[in-house]
């Protein structure tokens, strides 16, 4: 038990108007008796209900609560989350409820003020958004129960401990699962061209059309039908996609609410999404302070087991050694792949940026995804006020200079390239996917 803040201020006006009746002593000595008799008396009867109030408050053993909470917890998105409480007692209960979040999360709705009356049971929403990923171990439910005359109020918690897992933001997933492939690539904004009758597997049979080549015609089946009929294929699947992730510190550059490590994650699951759906396997490895490696998974259960891996990955303060990683994924990965190497380039990671492309180049395919630090383009586009806004413009400048001859000298060496702001690399990685794979290159 504890004073609430009611009792609080009753007790803070009575210490003004002892200090009243002290000065009226000097100022009006012949009403200071009566004042003086009139504070005992109201001293003594806020402390005798004080005493009443905390007998009859401290009992609230009729109190149950619990704790409902979403299947799924994704990062940077509002989930609401429900408490339920019943007063099994005799009194009603005013009631302000808060929750024990964990540190991957933070709401402004608590604590909830409620009214609870004997044999009542309450259900009560709150919001929380989650700012870290990984395991979120919330606590119990603290409650804060007044006695009746609300001079007291008892601490009491309810509820179980639980946990939940904060994933990369995942919803973009869950909208593209009751889409086709197309409805899906258009739903991202991707524009893809169709190629019919090139590719290497067979998808179907269809009426003849102009423009397909008689190597296309299934006689056969045009005998039974009594017109022409057209074999259509496509491209080939059960390809391997090797996401090479950078757990290095640049990584923990900001954009926005989120680290460009984040955006990375969000841009791989969406794009691992749709490779699964073309029928490719998808693995992951990382480098630069993690070493967590998931080999090339495929179907329906691949993105979940994706998801429970990187759901508590984060970037670290290492250098990120593009050599070493490339060393560590040839001695893994034997079968060709698509290598889509993730990370954050500078121009002084040219000599071993190249190196470790040309090694991945003589095995795989290899893909460079650069993510572009929007702080730049910002300070770009700032108006020069001064000779201090000059120096920093040419600096940007020429920062931005040398890392576009970077990307140049991977482009020369025919690099795959996926340059793009952190928010809008998941559109260039998949139209990037998407285009080799209707080229026939994967």
């Amino acid at each position: 038990m504890k004073p609430s803040p009611l009792l609080i201020r009753l007790l803070l006006i009575a210490t003004g108007c002892a200090l009243a009746v002290s000065a009226a002593r000097i100022w009006l000595p012949t009403a200071a008796g009566l004042l003086s008799s009139a504070w005992w008396l109201g001293m003594g009867t806020l402390a005798l209900a004080a005493l009443l109030d905390f007998a009859t408050g401290r009992r609230t053993d009729g109190l149950d609560g619990r704790r409902s909470l979403p299947g799924n917890l994704a990062l940077g998105v509002e989930q609401d989350i429900g408490l339920s409480l019943r007063n099994h007692g005799l009194r009603p209960l005013r009631l302000l409820v808060s929750d024990q979040l964990p540190t991957q999360l933070c709401s402004a709705d608590l604590p909830l003020q409620v009214q609870l009356n004997p044999g009542q049971e309450i259900h009560a929403n709150y919001t929380a958004t989650p700012v870290h990923r990984g395991l979120a171990a919330f606590g119990r439910i603290e409650v804060l129960a007044s006695s009746p005359w609300q001079l007291w109020q008892c601490r009491v918690l309810l509820g179980e401990p639980q946990d939940a897992k904060v994933y990369p933001n995942f919803l973009g997933i869950s909208s593209l699962q009751a889409l086709s492939t197309e409805q899906s690539l258009r739903y991202l904004g991707v524009h893809q061209q169709q190629r019919r009758g090139e590719g290497l597997d067979f998808r179907q049979l269809r009426e003849f059309r102009q423009g397909d080549s008689q190597r296309q015609v299934d006689w056969r089946a045009s005998a039974r039908m009594q017109k022409l009929i057209s074999r259509e294929y496509q491209d080939e699947r059960d390809q391997e996609i090797i996401f090479l992730l950078d757990c290095g510190r640049r990584m923990r550059t900001r954009d926005g609410d989120l680290s460009h490590f984040d955006h990375a994650l969000n841009a791989l699951l969406l794009s691992a999404y749709v490779a699964i759906r073309q029928g490719d396997a998808v693995g992951l490895q990382c480098f630069a302070g993690s070493h967590s490696r998931l080999p090339p998974v495929k179907g329906e259960g691949g993105i979940n087991l994706l998801l429970n891996h990187v759901y508590d990955l984060h970037s670290g303060t290492a250098h990120s050694d593009y050599t070493a990683a490339a060393e560590q994924l040839l001695a893994r990965q034997q079968r060709r792949a698509l290598v889509i190497l993730l990370t954050n380039v500078r121009d002084e990671d040219n000599e071993d940026l190249t190196a470790a492309v040309q090694q991945l180049s003589r095995h795989h395919l290899v893909m460079v995804a650069c993510l572009r630090e929007r702080a730049l383009d910002e300070l770009l586009e700032k108006p020069v006020g001064d000779f201090d806004d000059a120096l920093l413009n040419g600096a940007g400048r020429d920062l931005v200079a040398r890392r576009e001859r970077l990307l140049q000298q991977l482009r020369a060496r025919n690099t795959i390239l996926a340059d793009a702001l952190p928010s809008q690399m998941h559109m260039s990685l998949v139209e990037t996917y998407w285009q080799l794979k209707r080229s026939g290159r994967l």
